[in-house]
């Protein structure tokens, strides 16, 4: 096991790397190594404070892009994972992470993330069919699209791909769901509450009445995410990117979705849109 604390200790790496940009802080976190070929890459600008980052196994990714907030994070990756953070996303509480059995966490850009949240790509442990004995419960990848806003105590598990500009209330439990973009989701198990809608960050805790008078409508661009074809790409195309590489190609690939700017990248449409685009939307 190899234990990073400070930046000053990056150098004393062997097996394992964590390249970084300029500006990289550790406050309070630490980074353990149990595996060969992993890689934690940092942009400029990254600043882990209270966290915990673990590899334990061979050829995983962390890709931390860069973030005008604090990172506070406690994820861990297991062989031949990975797990990439997009820009500015927001951590009101320590983020909890698990990506196993060759599977990838995804998470776009400008989100919001409240307290205890947890977000797994397996159960851990084996179900089997009784009359076949065939296994029922295969991890999946999961990925979070770009300016979502999670609310307190949420557990995303397995295959769960959440649009780009929707809400999960507080509580809620996502499982293999694929949430269609600027809706709301609630409930254990999650269910759709409302579509149609998006959100913005302002915080309301100290607002007069003024300023409550001045957002009863919103005056910005507001965040409305459209399904394109040339512009989406989707969780099982990034997986087969992903699957089977060293961290080396993981690396390469994830760099270049960082460079994927486009609006829609991640926006998923309701279920009656994907039946009149047909095979459009099949993948």
């Amino acid at each position: 096991m190899q234990i990073v604390k400070s930046v000053e200790e990056i150098n004393s790496l062997e097996e394992n790397r964590i390249i970084g940009g300029e500006n990289i802080v550790f406050k309070n976190s630490e980074i353990r190594f149990a595996g060969k070929g992993n890689i934690l890459f940092c942009e400029k600008g990254v600043t882990l404070s209270d966290s915990q980052i673990k590899f334990f196994g061979d050829d995983c990714v962390i890709y931390l892009s860069s973030n005008s907030h604090l990172y506070t994070l406690d994820v861990t990756v297991y062989r031949n994972s990975a797990i990439y953070f997009g820009k500015n996303n927001y951590f009101n509480g320590s983020f909890h992470a698990i990506a196993s059995e060759r599977k990838n966490i995804i998470i776009g850009d400008g989100g919001i993330f409240s307290f205890g949240i947890w977000v797994r790509t397996s159960d851990t442990h084996l179900v089997y069919n009784a009359d076949n004995n065939q296994r029922i419960n295969p991890s999946k990848s999961i990925l979070l699209g770009d300016h979502v806003w999670i609310g307190q105590d949420v557990m995303i598990l397995k295959g769960s791909e959440i649009g780009s500009g929707s809400i999960l209330g507080a509580k809620s439990l996502c499982s293999g769901k694929k949430i269609p973009s600027n809706t709301s989701w609630g409930g254990n198990p999650a269910k759709e509450i409302g579509k149609g809608v998006f959100w913005s960050s302002e915080s309301v805790h100290n607002w007069t009445d003024a300023e409550t008078e001045k957002h009863n409508v919103f005056s910005g661009k507001p965040f409305v995410y459209y399904y394109d074809k040339e512009e989406h790409i989707s969780l099982s195309k990034i997986d087969k990117a992903l699957e089977g590489n060293d961290a080396e190609k993981k690396l390469k690939y994830l760099k270049k979705l960082r460079k994927n700017t486009a609006q829609n990248r991640f926006a998923i449409p309701e279920m009656q849109e994907k039946k009149k685009r047909g095979k459009l939307w099949q993948r």
